[in-house]
């Protein structure tokens, strides 16, 4: 009578009548604790601040304060009820609420859902815009429900797991991401407000209590990470290229030895992609980062230009040196993917930049004098900065050829377009002075007779590209001779083995010494061709060519560097060089309308923009949208049987093949008990045996409480165990077969002991998947009485 007694008493609660004079309802063993259930989503929350860099405005945060409010009310409100009923309410609630702020949003309940609707085009947008976002309303709506879910799960993990000290993971998460996206660690006043209340979780979090200290170190060791991580990996790391646009630039203002870094880089042994874009025409397009044309101390500069001095690249401006009767539309959409560069990739004779995301800023960008180059005032390329280019180019090829063997291409210089001025003609015709003869002379030699300027660069361009010269990467470092110097460029002419860097400086020195102006253009060819007529650039695709100035046709492009240039050229499509054409819609020149207005634009992808599904994209897909968000919810409510039921394959395997089979039978039988709602009482007070965390003992208590036509079969497990741990043969002492048996035939005893209603609950909602004391030396926790 007192080890009754004791049993009824020590867990007793206060008593408390209601107004109607009733007991309160008592807690179950496993209600998680209130206070813990309010805070859990608290450090999502919190972390979730540290997604304003890459969203605009802060309504979706907002949105998703108030959805984690409404789950936690929902959550108290089931907090007594079984573990797999507060599940299924946490997991209705998201879906409710989910499909609520897509009404709120103007979006079709299930818009959050469908991948041609708010889905779709956050998606979209995502690749467009990655930070920040524009703040739309299928924006807004799938950031707020990416942190309702969140939030519930580290609901789940408070209030139905019950794991309270593993609540705050979610948070971590949060704080990771938008950290190595942008490359900078999140804000210290956020990282110590997320560990202040993921301490609060654990304060609060009383069960397990052994579980509290490593729960506290693995927290910290999170927040370090989250906070360290974006700092500690290099921007230049490969296998975040895609994701930080690390790859740099070999371009930098007013530093030498762009050319030599261009080697370098060309030289890296992974190809790594840094720019999309998509051509007005689809056609493969030069795309320039900078022009050298000064010699500074005896490497190739771009020209010393006071960028405080230039109109910014959001303003329109006229390529000098471009004539547009002779030259061929280069307008492209460009989107940066993995390039850090304070160099824009754009056309030769870029005249009008237009960006279509959010992280570039064109006023930030000037206009290099008059080169159609663009340079950062500001940030490098962000990844994910699209803009439009519209501009011309004119290549050396067979129109321009009938073109000067016509005599008519000097008479046309100056007529309709803007030249270059004296002063950066004479820049550009500049030699050291200290220019080995060699290349003089030899310069002479390949002229020949030349009538024309033109001709006398056409000349220079196929003696390049004949077969006296090899391409060749290793050759200039293994031979001594990589850089741009004169001396470097006499060697080259000397063993003829270079790669582009030296058949472009050595064709723009040779034009200089035959009087014709010149620079070298850095940037990149084409690169492979995808399905949908978008063309990705990488690293290997690295290209220098020059650029001759011809009187009548401006600066025309040409290109010394043989074919076999692999480095330059696509690995799947041959990237033949962009030749001049007379098109239908020229260049206009100054004083007439606008090249926005003249001629057709880029033609992006449908999906480039978030609105170019048209405006009733947003909504769901009707029946498609129904049926994705039904198979979703099914998925999340057959998640706990898929698991039981795999479980419980792997321990019937392992008693198969002899592998301790009695302690895995041991295990079944206790789970099916545990799912059929029996579980072992405490043990007596002063009963050392009872209370012993072996097998028998745990039969023991369950004993009272087990239907009759179970205990056999469960006697038969705990018998098989005894062997399987005490006698000398071990787990050759069991006989398999039974076992097996014995296992099958307690589930159908057990079914057999219950209603329909909890055999199908044992089998979707099994409640030995939920981590407890049911099996320690104490038992559950006493049922609290009035």
């Amino acid at each position: 009578m007192s080890g009754t007694t004791t049993r009824a008493s020590a867990p007793a609660a206060p008593s408390r009548a209601d107004a109607d004079g009733r007991a309160p309802r008592a807690d179950r063993p496993d209600s998680p604790n209130p206070w813990v259930v309010a805070l859990a989503p608290v450090p999502v929350l919190i972390a979730a601040l540290a997604m304003r860099p890459l969203v605009q405005g802060v309504a979706w945060w907002v949105s998703g304060v108030l959805i984690a409010a409404v789950l936690v009310g929902t959550m108290l409100a089931v907090r007594r009820r079984a573990p797999g009923v507060r599940f299924v309410a946490l997991v209705a609630a998201l879906v409710v609420l989910s499909c609520a702020a897509a009404v709120v949003n103007d979006v079709q309940p299930l818009g959050w859902l469908d991948k041609d609707g708010a889905l779709g085009e956050t998606l979209a947008a995502i690749r467009l815009n990655p930070a920040p976002l524009p703040q739309t309303d299928s924006i807004r709506l799938i950031v707020t429900v990416a942190i309702a879910w969140v939030a519930g799960v580290a609901l789940f993990l408070a209030a139905v797991a019950p794991t309270a000290a593993l609540a705050a993971v979610p948070a971590l998460v949060i704080l990771i991401v938008p950290g190595v996206v942008t490359g900078a660690p999140a804000a210290p006043g956020l990282v110590i407000a997320t560990a202040i209340a993921f301490l609060a979780l654990l304060w609060l979090s009383v069960r397990p209590v052994q579980r509290a200290v490593p729960a506290a170190v693995v927290g910290a060791i999170g927040l370090v990470v989250a906070v360290g991580l974006p700092a500690i990996v290099p921007l230049n790391a490969s296998w975040l290229s895609g994701v930080t646009g690390a790859i740099q630039s070999p371009v930098q203002p007013g530093r030498p030895g762009t050319l030599l870094n261009l080697g370098q880089d060309l030289r890296q042994p992974n190809e790594l992609e840094v720019f999309r874009y998509r051509s007005s025409d689809g056609q493969p397009e030069y795309l320039k980062l900078a022009d050298l044309d000064e010699f500074g101390t005896g490497d190739w500069v771009p020209t010393t230009t006071d960028a405080s001095k230039s109109e910014t690249a959001d303003q329109q401006q006229w390529a000098v040196g471009i004539n547009p009767r002779l030259s061929a539309r280069g307008d492209v959409t460009v989107r940066i993917t993995g390039l850090s560069s304070n160099y824009l990739p754009v056309p030769s004779g870029a005249v009008s930049i237009e960006s279509r995301s959010t992280n570039l800023d064109l006023s930030q960008w000037r206009w290099m004098g008059d080169s159609s180059t663009v340079r950062s005032t500001g940030p490098a390329t962000p990844r994910g900065s699209t803009y439009e280019v519209y501009g011309a180019s004119t290549w050396a090829g067979q129109y321009l050829d009938a073109i000067a063997a016509s005599g008519l291409l000097g008479r046309a210089d100056g007529r309709g377009f803007a030249t270059p001025s004296a002063n950066q003609l004479r820049t550009d015709l500049a030699l050291p002075d200290k220019l080995p003869t060699s290349i003089a002379r030899t310069a002479q030699r390949v002229a020949g007779t030349a009538g024309s300027d033109y001709q006398e660069a056409r000349a220079l361009e196929q003696w390049f590209r004949s077969d006296l010269f090899t391409y060749s990467e290793t050759a200039p470092v293994e031979q001594g001779y990589d850089g741009d110097s004169m001396d470097v460029v006499a060697k080259f002419l000397q063993v003829r083995e270079g790669y582009c860097v030296h058949f472009s400086s050595a064709m723009a020195v040779m034009a200089r010494t035959l009087g014709i102006p010149s620079r070298i253009a850095v940037g990149y060819r084409a690169g492979a061709t995808q399905a949908d007529g978008e063309y990705a650039v990488s690293n290997r695709q690295l290209h220098s060519w020059p650029e001759l100035y011809i009187k009548g046709a401006g600066w025309v492009a040409f290109e010394p560097t043989p074919d076999s240039d692999q480095a330059a050229q696509s690995s799947t499509e041959a990237t033949s060089t962009p030749s001049a054409a007379a098109p239908e819609t020229p260049l206009p020149a100054p004083g007439e309308s606008s090249p926005a207005e003249s001629s057709a634009t880029p033609t992006p992808s449908a999906s480039a923009a978030p609105s170019a599904s048209g405006p009733t994209s947003s909504g769901g897909n009707g029946p498609l949208g129904l049926a994705v968000g039904v198979l979703l919810a099914l998925a999340l409510l057959a998640s706990p049987a898929v698991v039981r039921a795999a479980r419980r394959r792997a321990r019937l395997s392992a008693v198969r093949s002899g592998r301790s089979p009695a302690v895995h039978a041991w295990r079944e039988v206790l789970d099916d008990v545990a799912d059929h709602g029996h579980a072992p009482g405490l043990a007596p007070p002063g009963d050392a045996a009872a209370a012993a965390r072996t097998a028998r003992a745990v039969l023991g208590r369950l004993r009272p409480s087990l239907p009759a036509a179970v205990l056999p079969h469960l006697d038969a497990v705990v018998d098989a165990v005894d062997r399987e741990r005490f006698a000398a043969g071990g787990a050759a002492t069991v006989d398999a077969a039974a076992l097996l048996v014995a296992v099958r035939e307690a589930r159908v005893a057990l079914d057999a002991s219950v209603s329909g209603v909890r055999v199908v609950r044992s089998r979707l909602l099994p409640p030995s998947l939920l981590p407890s004391s049911a099996w320690s030396h104490e038992g559950r926790r006493a049922r609290r009485t009035a």
